[in-house]
């Protein structure tokens, strides 16, 4: 039987919409697609709000980028109408074959945008449900609903976590077949420096701390949703519980970057807690510190926690989905309940006193990101749907299949 000629047949034109040009990490997500999708196969376009470092990072690896000024996380019917228009507007010009929608707001309007304009395929990320976690009433209802619909609009709805499945199908009534299970991975030849570079990250960026000092890192954006106070909070209790020679990084930037700084201060930790800012380099400072933290209240599948694991790091994080599929207690990692800072820190001690357990759960935690979540297993699986662009309604998956 003749092969079929392969080499006159137009790549796969992918559109990821991302809200804002960061790197933190659901736009690494879009990243690491990008850098590992075969170029002759696939056309990948990044849809935005403006540029930034994404930009600039996806168009290192010769992807395009178009921007639209008008999305905003905040909801806002005048904004949000014009965003709506202007996506409507950029996919009939660049008549994508699929359109890939990431974050709650921009995921909805991206949606019903690419069916306005006559996208054949649309594929939805959630990086976390949030809508339950809102304090108001209405936002919770409101966003429901936009979610409900928003998956009537797609062919398919990729989940992070076995939770976020269940609630896909049993709340929001999304059939099975428009689910995949498909969690985060990493890139794991790119963590776990060698001594000499941490030692000297330690002395010139970390502020010439003592090699004995137990260096504490989170990494992520500084907002809501990864409630860095928690870690404060939890900080101070340490200070007033142990005196073992102890500091704090946080490695990010967001809208509660004065809040943290404030509340260091007031608590007289400015020598203790220190704010860098966003880094380009996280596989030097994870590999320079000696245990990380994610307090978050809500995630998909955090990349921060596979990051650290696949650097040999004990972590401590939030027992919330997302978070307990990566850390089994006392195994891969240790939990404590979310929101908790008086937990926080008793996890935390256990670590600073226990350098042996450290070890232990450093050693676990690469082994477990090794088997189950390198970035090649997630490509294979995503590329397996992308590729699947001509029968997304047939084609199905079951949970667990993606692991």
């Amino acid at each position: 039987m003749a092969i079929p000629d392969q080499t006159n047949i137009a790549p796969i034109r992918l559109i990821h919409l991302q809200l804002l040009p960061l790197l933190s990490g659901v736009q690494k997500v879009t990243l690491d697609e990008f850098s590992k999708l075969d170029k002759k196969k696939y056309e990948p376009v990044l849809v935005c709000k403006e540029s930034g470092p994404l930009v600039e990072a996806v168009k290192s690896i010769g992807a395009k980028c178009e921007y639209i000024p008008s999305l905003a996380r905040e909801i806002s019917l005048k904004a949000d109408g014009k965003a709506f228009l202007e996506l409507v507007k950029c996919f009939r010009r660049l008549r994508p074959d699929v359109v890939h929608t990431h974050s709650s707001k921009t995921g909805i309007l991206g949606r019903l945008a690419a069916r306005v304009a006559g996208v054949p395929n649309v594929i939805h990320t959630v990086h976390g449900f949030a809508f339950p976690f809102a304090k108001s009433r209405f936002v919770r209802c409101f966003y429901f609903v936009a979610e409900f619909i928003g998956g009537l609009l797609s062919n398919k709805v990729v989940v992070l976590n076995a939770t976020d499945y269940n609630y896909a199908i049993k709340n929001l009534r999304l059939p099975k077949h428009k689910v995949h299970l498909i969690p985060n991975g990493v890139n794991i030849e790119a963590f776990g420096i060698k001594q000499e570079v941490r030692e000297d990250f330690r002395k010139n960026v970390l502020g010439d701390v003592d090699q004995n000092m137990i260096c504490i890192g989170m990494v992520g954006r500084l907002w809501a949703q990864k409630n860095p106070l928690c870690l404060v909070e939890a900080a101070k209790k340490i200070f007033e519980k142990t005196d073992f020679p102890v500091k704090f990084f946080f490695a990010g930037d967001g809208e509660l970057k004065g809040e943290v700084e404030s509340k260091v201060k007031e608590y007289k930790l400015s020598e203790k807690v220190e704010v860098l800012g966003w880094r380009s380099d996280i596989p030097v400072l994870l590999s320079s510190i000696d245990i990380f933290v994610l307090p978050s209240l809500w995630e998909g599948m955090p990349l921060a926690i596979l990051e650290a694991m696949a650097s040999n790091l004990p972590v401590v994080v939030s027992d919330i989905p997302g978070n307990h599929d990566l850390v089994d207690h006392n195994n891969t990692g240790l939990l404590f309940e979310a929101d908790n800072a008086e937990d926080l820190s008793i996890q935390l001690l256990k670590l600073i006193e226990d350098i042996g357990l450290r070890q232990r759960l450093a050693v676990a935690a690469r082994m477990k990101v090794s088997n189950a979540y390198s970035l090649s297993q997630r490509m294979a699986k995503i590329t397996e749907l992308y590729d699947s662009v001509d029968s997304l309604d047939e084609v199905g998956e079951q949970p667990g299949l993606s692991y």
